[in-house]
């Protein structure tokens, strides 16, 4: 079962409206009909933590539309407030992780976080401390903002930061305040990742070469 149908099944809320969220996640263009929710249901309690469970669910069950979801959470600009605050508070980062998870897609919980943080980072739906840590100990983990205890497989974490980069993209450099890191940094950085032979699956190396590439 999904990690976000876990959540729903410890809060009341109007299983209704539920549906019409997830029905709008699912449509090609989830804007229109996502609009159409939240305006018909203004109040946090009837829709806004369920907007932000339901797009965690959608891109849980379908990662490759993750752009297209996020790109439709990112216009509903009247509730960036409150999409900012459920992201941070509820979201990024905030689940424990096992530590000897090898798996390289969606299913290993913190890769699966990285593609959230990433995808907030490029559509400017959030940012926090953790979301930089993540992405600084994949990258650097021996620098002061990279040493902040993820206590994962070196691998995970370099692959997890990857995904960000390869994200977030331009968004970057500028992500601060207290985080700025050039293209020519982050490339160096995986350079080096790569040279200390932290990745050896092959998945995994394939996403390391293309951040690089992308940073080269």
């Amino acid at each position: 079962m999904s990690k976000y149908a876990d959540v729903l099944d410890e809060f009341e809320y109007d299983p209704n409206i539920k549906d019409l969220l997830q029905k709008a996640f699912a449509e090609v263009d989830p804007g229109p009909s996502l609009l159409q929710v939240v305006t018909e249901h203004p109040t946090y309690e009837s829709s806004r933590f369920l907007l932000i469970v339901c797009y965690g669910q959608a891109v849980e069950e379908h990662p490759s539309r993750g752009q297209v979801l996020a790109s439709a959470l990112a216009k509903l600009d009247t509730l960036s407030e409150s999409i900012f605050s459920e992201l941070d508070w509820q979201v990024h980062f905030r689940v424990d992780f096992h530590k000897e998870d090898k798996d390289y897609g969606p299913k290993n919980k913190f890769l699966f976080h990285s593609l959230l943080s990433g995808l907030s980072l490029k559509h400017r739906l959030c940012k926090n401390s953790d979301m930089f840590a993540a992405i600084e100990q994949g990258l650097d983990p021996d620098s002061a903002l990279g040493n902040v205890g993820f206590d994962l497989l070196p691998e995970v974490m370099v692959v997890g930061a990857c995904i960000q980069v390869l994200l977030a993209g331009s968004m970057i450099p500028t992500a601060g305040p207290g985080y700025s890191r050039s293209a020519e940094v982050v490339a160096k950085n995986l350079r080096d990742r790569k040279a200390a032979g932290m990745v050896k699956d092959p998945h995994a190396i394939q996403v390391l070469e293309v951040s690089k590439v992308l940073h080269d």
